[in-house]
């Protein structure tokens, strides 16, 4: 493996949004790249749990999480040091839903 292929070697990364798009597309870049563990935090369960089997569960986990719940949030991070006694990288992808609805005029872009 070349030394650039090399940039994430021994590093721990969480990816919220991870099962599937940019997230899943940083999930297999992150392998790529000799990531010792990356954890695939989502709240589609089936796609995330066959995305890290697919990458190899020696490498790649997949945790339920919900990022709009802070409690979620720290469990994920706390048993991700549990388990790899370390987090180098957290990688936040996960997008919030948000049922209003929302335009350009309604943020102020003078501050």
């Amino acid at each position: 493996m070349g030394e650039s292929l090399k940039k994430l070697e021994g590093k721990v990364a969480i990816i919220t949004g991870g099962a599937g798009g940019i997230g899943e597309a940083t999930a297999r870049h992150f392998i790529n790249h000799a990531a010792r563990a990356v954890i695939i935090a989502d709240v589609q369960d089936e796609k995330g749990q066959e995305l890290a089997e697919s990458i190899g569960l020696d490498r790649c986990i997949y945790m339920h999480c919900d990022v709009s719940k802070e409690d979620e949030i720290k469990t994920l991070v706390e048993t991700t040091v549990k388990k790899y006694g370390q987090l180098d990288v957290m990688f936040c992808n996960a997008g919030i839903l948000n049922k209003a609805e929302q335009t350009i005029l309604d943020f102020d872009l003078s501050q």
